[in-house]
């Protein structure tokens, strides 16, 4: 059998749709193992890591994380759903030593420099939005996920229409741990959305300063 080749990040990215329906059509197991992985490689401030994703497959689960989802139908039909979260507390709990005992094992750093990041890390945590700097660190993650589903040939739907407490509970995710959104994976069924069309790079990019044009 010839082997699968991956779309280009080019074409990914012109020709990725929200999907608005899904078939049955499963996600190969091996496929989803690359998906996430590409999550897991993911960059992050201080390589902290705070991600958490619960990947449900179970067509009963997703049923009701569909209704958890105001009742869109997507939920329950894509094959896939990866729920994607940030966890707060994941430094306090080991993470913050398993990054560093990993770093040195890598020859990343010197000890010096860990002991640098022991100390700022909490002080930089008291100090942040945590909820916000959690979202900008797991939608990293995210995206990745997203595109490397599309770039094996699958169709997604990035959701965040759902409301966290209901996700928690059928879940069984920790009240501390904040769900950032949803990404339904698997294959169109029937017709897929006409493009909306962007702004331009005019419209939307300044230089050196808010409001400066090419030409200022």
């Amino acid at each position: 059998m010839a082997e699968k080749k991956e779309k280009l990040l080019s074409e990914v990215m012109r020709d990725r749709r929200t999907t608005p329906n899904f078939g049955a059509q499963p996600v190969q197991d091996a496929d989803l193992d690359q998906i996430i992985q590409a999550g897991v490689d993911a960059p992050s401030s201080y390589n902290a890591q705070p991600w958490r994703f619960v990947v449900v497959r179970d067509p009963e689960l997703r049923s009701k994380l569909a209704e958890a989802s105001r009742g869109q139908a997507r939920v329950a039909q894509a094959p896939v759903v990866i729920v994607a979260c940030g966890d707060p507390e994941a430094w306090r709990k080991g993470d913050l030593e398993e990054m560093l005992r990993i770093a040195k094992e890598q020859g990343y750093g010197t000890d010096a420099s860990h002991n640098y990041v022991r100390e700022k890390f909490p002080k930089l945590m008291q100090s942040v939005d945590v909820e916000a700097w959690l979202n900008r660190q797991v939608m990293i993650a995210f995206t990745q996920m997203m595109l490397m589903a599309e770039a094996l040939g699958y169709d997604t739907a990035p959701m965040e229409g759902f409301e966290a407490t209901k996700v928690r509970v059928l879940l069984g995710i920790p009240g501390s741990v904040f769900v950032v959104a949803m990404l339904c994976i698997g294959h169109l069924e029937g017709s897929d959305k006409r493009f909306g069309g962007r702004f331009t790079s005019d419209h939307v990019v300044y230089h050196e300063r808010w409001g400066g044009g090419t030409g200022e």
